[in-house]
């Protein structure tokens, strides 16, 4: 196994110190006096930073002499204070404390956070007597570690010196208590000790603004229950400073007494504070306060009712359900959209039980609003009720009933929407209807089952209502389908007739190029036969459908085109083959003013794409005769011209 960098640095020490190394087989002991060694050497810094990494994890009190001896050298003084932090027993401590009055500067600070770490509590006089050192890196660093040994006595030292201090060193000094009082607040028998810190910090003259609120944070929770009282102090306050960490406070406390004592304040303060305690309110989640909460939601300055109803929903207890939906119908709009949007990101069951009931409501704008909450929670279990609503006397209602019963409708529900759409008459309803079937049918694992039902369907439906169903039957697809929109070419409804034509000609599927072409061929009104010929040339189109079966389709339509729109879609169609009788399809229309650039460029696609030696007579005079003839873009002329020249060796 490769050794570690540091280890090999050890090594080559040790052999400059007359040590023989012996890793992986030295006991603890033997390896720490190797260690030891190598700092009492002449070894590099390198070498000696390694060896204090190495005793750190494994010294004990017999390496504390030669750690404690580089304490006062500038370069490894931060690695002996790293292998003395770890070694057990006092003996590092009074090593490091005997360091406090033969140091000053840096390496005296760093000696004092050492001490901290080890939370070394008879060094709390020492370092005491530090906190007037005319030095403030020492006097913060003096500070920061008594509040880390976290002691009664750490406390008055801080205390005692806290007086008449200002800047960083009275900071140093709020951080040292704040350590201290943490610390004492965790031991039942000095939990007073801490709060009479976090009162003293409280009362402290020209604080700064986080000492102000970590002391009153840490006098409200040392409290417990008894700190309620102090935090309805804060939240009164004048000062805005301690009113925001009374709002951040009353978030972390979890006593249940909390929320109640809050909202019982609700009805007390000004509007500015409402919005306040109903954000502390939302936050803390809890149900107690959905009694106050409510009252300010029905009625007060807007913004405090905007924001009760807000807390009202992150609470999101379905209690809140019903009154929420009475203020929906608040006059107030912005009022009535809040409890909307609240209403509608509530979670459970019960407040979708709760917007099911009010369907039956004898209001009609609260049915209205409650069909569309329905739709927005996706409430399937409102379905039956809101198919009552499709029949409903109320316009509006019966209109948003389809709407919303479009949107939640599953093929459970196919047989009750088919029965709505055969009576349907509505251009509207129709419409949403429709939607909802194209939903529903247009899943390709139920499309096939749906078809019987639709079929059913069209032999009793309104004619406004079969035009929706052959659509519906087109996004099915299937030869059932097919066969079914196919008769409704003979429906004696002009509007009906027009629609299964349409509907052929626009079907997924390339089962639907047989009947196209028949109905093109057979059609005698103009329209139809256009439909008709245009969908069996869009079959061609497919990028499914085999090169022959397309090339088929393009012969079979050829010598029925008349329209130029149609001739383009054969040149598009055309574009994409590349054998002989796509180019003599081509030549045809070379000469036509109208598609002759369409049938150049089409020409030249092929040609362009053909293999070597394939169709040559043919692309050769489609070129020469059609190309270069016909071509009005010397661009193109020149691209042609190139062609035949590397056609000149093909036979």
């Amino acid at each position: 196994m490769q050794l570690s960098k540091i280890k090999l640095t050890l090594i080559a020490a040790m052999f400059c110190s007359g040590v023989s190394p012996s890793f992986g087989q030295t006991p603890a002991k033997e390896q720490e006096a190797k260690l030891i060694a190598v700092l009492q050497s002449a070894a590099e810094f390198n070498a000696k930073a390694d060896a204090c990494r190495e005793l750190a994890r494994i010294g004990t009190t017999d390496s504390v002499p030669a750690l404690a001896a580089m304490l006062a050298d500038e370069k490894l003084a931060h690695m002996a204070r790293y292998g003395l932090e770890t070694v057990p027993g006092p003996a590092a401590d009074e090593a490091l404390r005997n360091a406090l009055g033969k140091l000053k500067g840096r390496l005296l600070v760093g000696v004092i956070g050492s001490i901290g770490v080890r939370h070394d509590e008879k060094a709390v006089v020492a370092l005491a007597g530090l906190l007037k050192d005319s030095d403030a890196e020492v006097m913060q660093a003096a500070a920061r570690a008594l509040g880390k040994i976290g002691t009664a006595a750490a406390a008055k030292a801080l205390s005692a010196a806290l007086a008449g201090t200002s800047g960083p060193n009275q900071l140093a000094l709020c951080e040292g208590l704040f350590r201290c009082a943490e610390a004492l607040s965790n031991k039942a028998q000095t939990e007073d000790q801490a709060i009479a810190i976090y009162d003293a910090l409280r009362k402290l003259p020209q604080a700064p603004h986080q000492v102000l609120a970590g002391a009153w944070r840490g006098a409200i929770l040392a409290r417990k229950e008894g700190g309620l009282a102090l935090l309805l102090e804060a939240f009164r306050s004048a000062d805005p400073g301690l009113v925001t960490a009374a709002e951040r406070i009353a978030i972390e406390m979890k006593m249940k007494e909390t929320s109640k004592l809050l909202a019982a304040e609700l009805g007390k303060v000004a509007a500015d504070r409402q919005l306040m305690l109903c954000n502390v309110l939302g936050k803390r989640g809890d149900a107690a306060a959905l009694p106050s909460l409510l009252v300010l939601a029905k009625a007060g300055d807007k913004a405090a009712r905007v924001a009760a109803i807000r807390a009202l929903t992150e609470i999101g207890d379905a209690g809140a359900a019903a009154p929420l939906i009475e203020l929906l119908k608040d006059p107030d709009a912005e009022v009535a959209q809040a409890a909307a949007t609240g209403l509608s990101g509530m979670p459970g069951a019960a407040v979708d039980a709760s917007v099911v009931k009010m369907l039956d409501a004898p209001d009609p704008a609260l049915q209205l609003k409650m069909l569309d909450m329905a739709r927005q929670r996706r409430i399937v279990t409102a379905v039956p009720q809101i198919l009552k609503l499709m029949d409903d006397k109320n316009a509006e209602v019966k209109s948003a009933a389809v709407r919303s019963y479009a949107e939640l409708a599953g093929e459970a529900e196919l047989a009750g929407l088919l029965d709505k759409l055969v009576k349907a008459t509505n251009a509207a309803e129709i419409s949403a209807l429709e939607k909802a079937l194209a939903s529903i049918c247009g899943d390709a694992k139920q499309a096939q089952a749906c078809v019987p039902q639709l079929i059913a369907a069209l032999a009793k439906a309104s004619p406004e209502a079969k035009q929706a169903l052959l659509n519906t039957l087109r996004v099915a697809g299937g030869a059932d389908a097919l066969k079914a929109v196919r008769g409704a070419v003979a429906d004696s409804n002009k509007d009906v007739h027009t629609a299964a034509i349409r509907a052929i000609s626009e079907w997924k599927t390339a089962d639907a190029a047989p009947v196209l072409l028949e109905l093109a061929k057979t059609s005698t009104t103009p329209v139809d036969k256009i439909l008709s010929l245009r969908g069996y040339l869009g079959m061609a189109a497919r990028k499914d459908m085999a090169a022959d079966a397309k090339l088929a389709i393009c012969r079979e339509a050829a010598p029925m085109i008349q329209r130029n729109e149609e001739k383009l879609l054969l040149l598009a169609a055309l574009s994409n083959l590349t054998n002989a009788e796509s180019l003599n399809l081509i030549v045809a229309y070379l000469d036509e003013p109208a598609v002759k650039r369409e049938a150049v460029a089409t020409v030249m696609a092929i040609a362009e794409k053909r293999a070597p030696n394939q169709h040559v007579a043919i692309t050769r005079a489609a070129l020469e005769k059609g190309v270069i003839a016909a071509a009005d873009n010397p661009a193109v002329v020149k691209r042609a011209q190139e062609l035949l020249k590397a056609m000149e060796t093909e036979k």
